[in-house]
């Protein structure tokens, strides 16, 4: 039986406009990130959360190798935070343990910024790989495959049948063409997500596909609104920003103001997170979720707190009238135009479009590089 927000959500996507289903989601305990865990708690981090007994077992069975140099380095990193960030992340491109072999020669790791983080990160893999070796990782994460099986049924039966990422591509009209990795962590901590490739050109031309992952160890109801559905939404938010300020803002500081463009300026998710923030307000609505704790629905400051209200209330007009803005490109023009209204009250907002071809169906379009010059050349005229 689905639990209510299973329910609730099914009826959502039951009711939405329909588009072919690409997208799809796994959701388990991934021993890379549970090798990262039982370091972590070796290196005193973490919280036993509602797990005091898996957390026990953790350190009798690791208590030996407390001094071992992986824990050592993972206790150095933790205390820069945007480094043990980046050691989290690091793990998705690397297969299980012990091997932890890298998957993509190729792959483009940035946010390793620099040859002495490379170098660190690298050393890090080293030292984990012989953790997992010496200490028989392995042989630990099988005698718990039935703790693991338990927490991810409890997950599921929350998320139902729905595929969070379909209920996105309803909203916005376009196929994420995205795969969602949601990967339970048993300790009490933050959540982490990432998307490779990640979704923001002009890097990454000719990508076909997008996985995303989110780390977290709560999939729970009151979670479903914020961490499940926020990162596969950037999978259209970044490319479409780009391409929409690219045709419509040579000059961010004269559409934005002076505030959000400095704001923009410093991390162009300043006004990313707004959007997204409005569309999770309406997704959850629609659903009849109340909005989780944190961030992801907070706003970091009195400007974002009016952006946010005010691109939502757009928002209300895009619903209303889907026949006319079959996506939210589509719907682009009035809604970037909130922007503007809101640094430039009783100024005419300029004129914002969307070219009519090509149409935008997919996200992968924003990587093809024929489908994008024909954008730029159509959106010239």
């Amino acid at each position: 039986m689905l639990s209510r927000a299973g329910a609730l959500l099914l009826v959502l996507l039951l009711a939405s406009t329909a588009l072919p289903a690409s997208a799809a989601y796994d959701l388990t305990v991934d021993p890379r990130f549970e090798l990262l865990g039982v370091v972590q708690q070796l290196a005193g981090g973490g919280d036993a959360g509602d797990a005091p007994q898996y957390r026990q077992r953790a350190t009798e069975r690791f208590a030996a190798f407390r001094e071992h140099p992986a824990v050592r380095l993972y206790a150095d990193l933790a205390s820069r935070g945007s480094r043990e960030a980046a050691a989290a992340t690091l793990m998705l491109y690397y297969s299980a343990p012990p091997e932890l072999a890298l998957k993509d020669p190729d792959a483009d790791i940035h946010h390793l910024n620099g040859p002495d983080e490379a170098a660190e990160m690298q050393r890090f893999i080293r030292e984990l790989r012989d953790f997992a070796r010496v200490s028989d990782f392995a042989r630990f994460f099988g005698e718990n495959r039935a703790y693991y099986a338990k927490l991810e049924a409890e997950a599921r039966r929350t998320l139902g049948t729905v595929d969070p990422a379909a209920v996105i591509e309803s909203y916005v009209g376009v196929s994420l063409e995205s795969r969602s990795h949601y990967i339970l962590l048993p300790r009490r901590g933050s959540t982490l997500s990432f998307i490779v490739p990640y979704p923001l050109p002009p890097a990454n031309a000719g990508a076909r596909a997008f996985d995303v992952y989110t780390m977290s160890p709560d999939f729970g109801s009151g979670v479903v609104s914020n961490h499940v559905w926020t990162e596969p939404l950037y999978v259209f938010i970044d490319p479409s920003f780009y391409y929409f300020e690219k045709l419509n803002i040579p000059v961010p500081e004269e559409f934005y103001g002076a505030d959000a463009a400095r704001c923009r300026a410093a991390g162009p998710d300043c006004v990313k997170h707004c959007a997204v923030v409005a569309i999770l307000r309406h997704l959850n609505r629609k659903a009849g979720l109340s909005p989780a704790p944190g961030k992801s629905n907070g706003a970091a400051s009195p400007l974002e707190s009016r952006l946010i209200d005010a691109l939502s209330a757009r928002l209300d007009e895009y619903d209303a009238h889907r026949d006319r803005y079959p996506t939210l490109w589509d719907f682009y023009p009035r809604w970037f135009s909130v922007f503007e209204e809101t640094a430039f009250p009783g100024r005419a907002p300029r004129a914002l479009t969307v070219p009519s071809s090509p149409k935008i169906s997919r996200t992968t379009q924003f990587f093809d590089p024929a489908a994008v010059a024909a954008l730029l050349r159509t959106g010239a005229r």
